[in-house]
């Protein structure tokens, strides 16, 4: 059974960060995205002048995004445009 990570990329202006514990997981991407769902409205409530997504990443998934990380990329949103969204 696989386990999820919810990864949060919020930008102010042209720099982004990633933010995202490893360390938690959900148990089905259901869960993942029901939680995503709220953090996203959370997140545009406290944060209305950013940009942002939050994926739900499976193992290999996470696997590939913290190397690109540890090789010196900057998370970069999938859609840039300024709203929040959610891509699970």
């Amino acid at each position: 059974m696989n386990s999820f990570v919810m990864v949060m990329i919020i930008c102010f202006g042209a720099e982004c960060e990633a933010v995202f514990d490893p360390s938690t997981t959900f148990n089905s991407h259901e869960t993942c995205y029901s939680t995503a769902r709220h953090t996203t409205a959370y997140m545009q409530q406290i944060y209305p002048q950013s940009a942002g997504e939050i994926h739900c990443y499976d193992e290999n998934q996470l696997a590939e995004f913290q190397k690109y990380l540890e090789d010196g990329n900057k998370p970069t949103l999938t859609n840039p445009k300024p709203s929040n969204s959610i891509d699970a």
